[in-house]
């Protein structure tokens, strides 16, 4: 995976202060939801509790040609439950959307769901859109494929 500074994480411009997840948080997560969070995952979290990366466009796979999105923020984990920016508010909303085997972990701008789907082994990354009745996009066959493909979107330029 891409060395994850260069991504940039911040909120409001400036890096993420947020401290990274206890392994007893990151435990009690797992137990909750009976999902095993990939190495990766933990490191992105580690790096980076949740946050915007400036390195943010993607294209879903097997689309050539189709608008790029665009990661709005990555969900943050810790004992804070409530907040709309929380793993656990996100899981809690969208696992009985998405199904069991999945864990949203970050948003784009209009509130579409960018999940691991674990159902595949490394877990594939997956876009719902919820406005399309939650339509599942391909995005990447990992989160190490999705991190290393994301770039500056046409908005920063």
């Amino acid at each position: 995976m891409r060395d994850l500074s260069e991504l940039n994480i911040n909120e409001r411009g400036v890096p993420v202060a947020r401290p990274a997840p206890a392994d007893r948080v990151i435990d009690a997560f797992q137990s909750r939801f009976g999902l095993k969070l990939p190495a990766d995952y933990i490191a992105l979290l580690r790096f980076s509790n949740g946050g915007h990366p400036e390195l943010d466009s993607f294209e879903p796979i097997g689309r050539p040609g189709a608008a790029p999105w665009a990661v709005n923020r990555f969900y943050h984990l810790d004992d804070g439950k409530d907040s709309s920016s929380s793993l656990w508010a996100a899981t809690e909303k969208w696992q009985p959307i998405l199904g069991a085997n999945a864990l949203p972990f970050a948003s784009d701008g209009g509130g579409n769901q960018l999940f691991l789907d674990f159902k595949a082994s490394p877990p594939a990354v997956k876009g719902c859109v919820h406005d399309e009745n939650f339509r599942v996009v391909d995005l990447a066959p990992s989160l190490e494929k999705f991190i290393d493909g994301l770039k500056v979107g046409s908005d920063m330029v």
